[in-house]
Order: structure tokens, then C-alpha cells, then sequence
């Protein structure tokens, strides 16, 4: 691979014979040496077990696997009851998982089923290692809360509760005279960091009541902060333009082709529309 083997010494000492302790209070535990897993909060451990689980990739016109670090999530769009190639997907993964040494959790492994259909049909649970993979409702995904009927309910619910504990150290700092620039400084990397997570995802497409929860809490940071905030349909309208120029600048990114082929369409469909007939 071209590695340095000075970078290659460095991540084998890195990865074995790690001294390791529990201590509560005054007590300690046994020392155990472990040369197993990767270190966690340490920046390198997440690039290892990237490279790690490079040559597991799978992404079909139907079926793709979505990895980011060790959380993976295999999306499927199954048509007319066709579920083979889901079903042996699932398969492949936990015979690659089991050929490389890595432990699968099937207690943490949910089943989402997005189907709008009324009644819904009735799916085979799906089962690994014998142990039967509860459907749910809701699931938690790299911090942004899904359910089956792609309603952004329960995570605008979180997003304003999340938002509640940084807005009122916003009042604390504002009851210290803190000059309104510093003001403005804390809300837009902690405040609204917290309300606009993942706003690109969920900005278009949330109801009224809840665009207007997360709005209500813009106003209060407002009147805290002394100036008028950005609200949440602009703030959708300019991460979603961010997102897209950068795509489409990027001739490597999965949807680069996709959206870039659409823009030209449009731009095709407007130069040969007709011109509106004027007096």
C-alpha cells in the first residue's frame, strides 16, 4: 500500500498491548492488557475502523449500504414483494462481519419499514444468528430521529428539547452585559447548531406546528441576542443552495451526475419555453 513503516509501527503499537484499569473513587481494578478493538474518543480509532471496513461495499439500483464508522444501515427499496436481494444483503453482511472478527449486535439492530400502503401487508421478521430483528416505528440514526411515515414529528421534538438547555445559557451570558457579537457568536455555534441539525434533510418537508416550535425558539434567542435571527425557512433555503453547489462542484460525489444532468434539463426546458405574449 505504499505505507510508511515508521506510520505502520506507530498504529500497530497503537492498536495492541494497551494497558487498561477501572478506577471508582479509591478503588481499582486488576490491570488487563487488551490488543483488541480501537481506543474510544481518540480521532485515529474512527479513520482505522473506516479503512478497516473499506472492502465491504454493496450499492445496486434497489439496495445500498450506508456506513459511517461503526454505524451501518442497509436501505433498501423493495418493489411488488421482491425481497431477495435484501434479505441476502443481510446475509453477506454478517458472513463478512463474522469472516473479519467483528462482533454484530443484533440486541441494537432495528428493521424500518417505510410503507405507505393501508393495510399494510404483513413482512417476515428478518432473523440473524437466530435471533429475531425487532421492527420499530422510530430509530435513532446518526442523530436524527426517522419514522415509518417520514413525519419529522419526534425529531423536531427533540430538536427543541435539545434546544431548551443552550438557549438558557444564552440568557445566563446575556445577564453578564456580554457584548451582542459574542451574543450572536454562541447562538450560531451552539444554539443553532443544535436547532439545525441536519436541516437540509427535514427543513422542506416538517409541518406547520413544528416549523413553528423551532421558529418560536429563534424569536426568544432573538430578543436575547438584541438582533433579528435568521428563521428556519431561511436557514433550510441556504444549507440546502450550500449543499447543492457543492455537489454539483464536485465531480466525484455519488449525486454529481444526477443533479447536475437535471440542471441542465431545466435550463434546456427554460431556453425553448415560449415567451409570454405581452400588449
Amino acid at each position: 500500500m505504499g505505507v510508511d513503516s515508521y506510520l505502520v509501527a506507530l498504529i500497530v503499537d497503537y492498536l495492541t498491548d494497551r494497558p487498561q484499569y477501572v478506577r471508582l473513587r479509591n478503588c481499582r481494578s486488576d490491570i488487563v492488557v487488551s490488543s483488541t478493538g480501537a481506543p474510544q474518543g481518540t480521532v485515529l480509532s474512527p479513520v482505522l475502523f473506516s479503512q478497516h471496513t473499506l472492502d465491504f461495499q454493496y450499492n445496486s439500483e434497489s439496495c445500498h449500504v450506508q456506513k459511517f464508522a461503526d454505524d451501518t444501515a442497509i436501505v433498501c427499496c423493495i418493489r411488488s414483494g421482491q425481497e431477495e436481494e435484501y434479505r441476502n444483503l443481510i446475509k453477506d453482511f454478517v458472513k463478512w462481519c463474522d469472516s473479519n472478527h467483528l462482533q454484530l449486535n443484533t440486541s441494537k439492530t432495528k428493521e424500518l419499514v417505510e410503507d405507505f400502503r393501508s393495510p399494510r401487508p404483513l413482512m417476515d421478521t428478518v432473523i440473524i444468528r437466530g435471533d429475531c430483528v425487532q421492527m420499530v416505528q422510530t430509530y435513532k440514526y446518526l442523530g436524527v430521529q426517522l419514522d415509518d411515515k417520514l413525519d419529522w414529528t419526534a425529531n423536531t421534538d427533540a430538536l427543541c428539547k435539545k434546544g431548551q438547555s443552550p438557549l438558557y445559557f444564552l440568557r445566563r451570558l446575556a445577564s453578564f452585559n456580554i457584548c451582542n457579537k459574542m451574543l450572536q457568536m454562541f447562538y450560531q455555534t451552539v444554539v443553532a447548531s443544535a436547532l439545525f441539525y441536519t436541516v437540509v434533510c427535514w427543513g422542506g418537508s416538517i409541518k406547520k406546528r413544528d416549523a413553528s416550535c423551532l421558529d418560536k425558539l429563534v424569536r426568544k434567542a432573538s430578543s436575547i441576542v438584541g438582533m433579528e435571527l435568521d428563521s428556519l425557512t431561511s436557514v433550510a433555503e441556504q444549507q440546502a443552495l450550500s449543499r447543492l453547489l457543492s455537489i454539483m462542484e464536485n465531480p466525484l460525489h455519488p449525486l454529481n451526475r444526477i443533479i447536475s444532468d437535471r440542471g441542465a434539463a431545466s435550463a434546456t426546458d427554460c431556453c425553448h419555453r415560449p415567451a409570454p405574449l405581452t400588449d
